[in-house]
């Protein structure tokens, strides 16, 4: 079998590269080990769109996160996917935490985000009469989304464009020859299948260092170890979740190791807090990486009761696990996505989508678009 495009990985990137791929014109197969699609981060998170205010400027998260936002909004109204344009607010509790608010509005403005307003404490009471704050940023354009819908969107795009899916199997190995590039897959009962792809794209998540490992890279020496970082999420009791209206998030920790435990709504209104972060050990199985800890309530209201007062350890309920794969193993500096094809590897037509993690949700069509260009460059 022979194919144009090869996708790895059916989540939320995965799925919007083999819609852009196959309305591209190329002949594309996505692979994907689970028996649906989107079963890890992509399911696992705040369903945010994000403004891009938090990004260096310049780099691929900033540019792409700022046009995503712009054109995520349009593409879902067009698709019938449900969005709401929400709002967010960045809160500095404490005197200290001015400074870092007010160069982070200035790092929005050079990123290009628009609609940001900075509001004094009287102003932001008024938007959040709940919420506790000596200043805040406020972000309209944040959001927030229904990311099976998304998901289930691309997949519908790209099957009407001919693409096809496999579920259920992993991959295995690969291997450039002649121009082209042997992939091994396995399927559920252990059948070995051999196929052929002039290109593949690696959007295999956390798994996207193993499969570059597997094309032959070193992924130390390339920069491609990812780090994965477990996040908890609590649910709030409807009679405080009812107190707030939009997402409310505190300043950000250095060097973006997290964006800090912050609200976030759901399509049903509900509220849910997180996620907290914390680097899994490499003997954790993968099996164990979803098991709720909840011993980590009290430090969960702590956070967010600096801000949102009127919650209580009692309006805390355990939600959901998820686990992100990072780019840095430690809080030192701030990892850009890596949207890499490795022609300078001698591996042509192979792109690796490593360390896509928070905005890759709001970003992926974008990051599918760019991948488009990188492989119609070389073809």
């Amino acid at each position: 079998m022979k194919i144009e495009v090869l996708v790895i990985g059916g989540g939320i990137v995965g799925l919007s590269c083999a819609a852009e791929s196959a309305k591209n014109g190329f002949s594309t197969l996505l692979v994907e080990r689970h028996e649906s699609f989107g079963q890890e981060t992509s399911s696992r998170n705040s369903e945010v769109i994000h403004s891009g205010i938090y990004y260096q400027p310049g780099s691929l998260k900033a540019k792409l996160c700022v046009t995503a936002n712009h054109n995520l909004y349009k593409e879902c109204e067009r698709s019938g996917v449900w969005t709401k344009r929400c709002g967010k607010l960045i809160v500095a509790v404490t005197q200290e935490e001015r400074k870092p608010l007010e160069e982070l509005y200035k790092r929005g403005l050079a990123n290009g985000v628009g609609e940001l307003v900075l509001l004094d404490a009287i102003q932001a009471k008024r938007i959040e009469p709940y919420i506790k704050c000596c200043a805040a940023i406020y972000v309209l354009s944040t959001g927030i989304i229904d990311s099976h819908q998304l998901m289930k969107s691309y997949l519908s795009e790209a099957k009407s464009f001919g693409a096809d899916f496999a579920f259920n199997v992993n991959f295995v190995g690969g291997e450039r020859k002649n121009y082209l590039f042997d992939v091994r897959l396995r399927d559920t009962d252990g059948h070995l299948t051999t196929l052929e792809a002039e290109y593949v794209i690696n959007a295999a998540g956390l798994q996207s260092d193993k499969v570059a490992q597997a094309f032959g890279i070193n992924i130390d020496t390339a920069g491609y170890r990812l780090h994965y970082n477990r996040g908890h999420y609590y649910s709030v009791s409807p009679s405080k979740g009812k107190l707030i209206s939009h997402l409310v998030y505190p300043i950000p920790l250095k060097h973006l190791v997290s964006v800090g435990i912050h609200t976030a709504i759901d399509k049903a209104g509900r509220v849910r807090l997180g996620p907290d972060h914390e680097y899994l050990d490499q003997s954790i199985p993968e099996i164990d990486w979803y098991k709720f800890d909840d011993t980590r309530k009290e430090k969960f209201l702590k956070a967010v009761q600096s801000y949102f007062p009127a919650l209580q350890l009692s309006d805390l309920s355990p939600d959901q696990v998820g686990v992100r794969p990072k780019l840095k193993g430690s809080e030192s500096e701030v990892k850009d996505f890596i949207i890499q094809e490795e022609s300078v590897k001698g591996l042509s037509g192979l792109v690796n989508l490593i360390g896509i993690e928070s905005p890759g949700l709001t970003c992926a069509r974008e990051i599918a678009r760019e991948v488009i260009r990188r492989i119609v460059d070389i073809s």
